[in-house]
């Protein structure tokens, strides 16, 4: 199937940057977030980490010359494939709005998708829109795969080796690092890499339980924001593409009950239920797994995740958390500070820390 790119976006995060640092070129290694809807590189530039990011999603529209000249004039990002133009990243949900519909993406629960057959030359192209080309040849590049689902029948492993064919193609040395274990690199050094991570994106929610680095279990579930978006958008008549747009930059969950419009009680109502399934199956883990160690202090738990970021989320889990008979002792629950940016940021590390062991 001939596929091309037509458009693509790149979008750096460059906050607090000199203008020394943007001047001094990236040093070797990256870290890839592979979300299901969205994927981050990760990439270090003089003391500061620099951020690529785009929506890992498309919305298919009818070919003609007229509209791919309409596209191109508003400089819209798209693929073109046989007799269909397939808006891509952020563009795609505007796209979905206007209509009415919903986007579709390559992946589904963390995973590529078996229900879409374009899927995996879309998800190459964005990934490779965000990723670039290798500063070096087999530069190091750790790359995030979702934990075992608990909840659902299937496995990560046609995922994982797919992205690591795309990785060697274009000439990256892959290496696979388990979601919530960069959380876990990511935010807990200063907790001697001990602790427990979760990681509540669009497809799925990874939680990972490590003692100085070295996990001790690690797990994933199929309830994260897809789901709340679609139970909301289910019991409230609305696209699933204008319950996503909202929860992403409007939603409050600090906001009392009584203010709450329809679809904000229905969010508030869902989150509560996504964060008590998560901690029931992290006690499930916790109380049948024979390999629990005896912790020598209370552990933290950090979050991170587009799921996780909406004002209010930290509250509500510390709050349902309370109430849970919770199998730990938790010194702190905390949110990451970019929860966005978690886990590339932790690939990113643990690329580095690879790369300066082998030097």
């Amino acid at each position: 199937m001939g596929v091309k790119v037509e458009k693509e976006e790149k979008e750096e995060k460059e906050k607090n940057m000199s203008k020394d640092e943007k001047s001094k070129p990236a040093e070797v290694g990256k870290g890839l977030d592979i979300g299901t809807a969205f994927i981050y590189c990760a990439q270090k530039r003089g003391s500061q980490v620099v951020f690529r990011t785009q929506r890992n999603a498309f919305f298919d529209i009818e070919y003609s010359e007229f509209t791919r000249g309409i596209l191109e004039k508003s400089d819209v990002k798209y693929v073109l494939s046989k007799d269909k133009l397939y808006v891509v990243g952020d563009d795609a949900i505007k796209f979905a709005n206007v209509f009415a519909k919903s986007t579709r993406r390559p992946m589904k629960n963390g995973v590529l998708s078996p229900e879409e057959p374009e899927a995996l030359p879309i998800v190459e192209l964005i990934i490779k829109s965000v990723l670039g080309s290798p500063s070096e040849k087999n530069e190091l590049c750790y790359y995030s795969v979702p934990g075992t689902p608990v909840d659902a029948d299937f496995d990560a492993i046609y995922h994982q080796n797919v992205i690591k064919a795309f990785l060697e193609k274009w000439g990256y040395r892959p290496k696979p690092i388990n979601e919530g274990l960069a959380v876990v690199f990511s935010e807990l050094a200063e907790d001697n890499f001990t602790g427990m991570g979760i990681s509540l994106g669009g497809g799925m929610a990874n939680v990972c339980l490590a003692i100085m680095a070295v996990p001790v279990f690690s797990f994933s579930v199929a309830k994260a924001g897809d789901w709340v978006d679609d139970q909301v958008a289910r019991v409230t008549n609305e696209p699933a593409s204008k319950i996503t747009t909202f929860k992403e930059t409007s939603l409050n969950l600090k906001k009392p009950e009584s203010q709450m419009t329809r679809i904000e009680q229905a969010l508030s109502i869902y989150y509560n239920h996504l964060i008590e399934y998560v901690l029931g199956e992290i006690k499930k883990e916790i109380t049948n797994s024979p390999r629990i160690p005896k912790f020598e202090k209370s552990i933290p738990i950090v979050i991170s995740g587009g799921t996780a970021s909406p004002p209010g989320f930290l509250e509500k889990f510390k709050g349902i958390l309370e109430k849970t008979s919770f199998p730990l002792e938790v010194k702190e629950v905390r949110l990451a500070p970019h929860p966005l940016y978690t886990v590339a940021k932790g690939a990113l590390i643990a690329a580095i820390a690879d790369r300066e062991k082998s030097i």
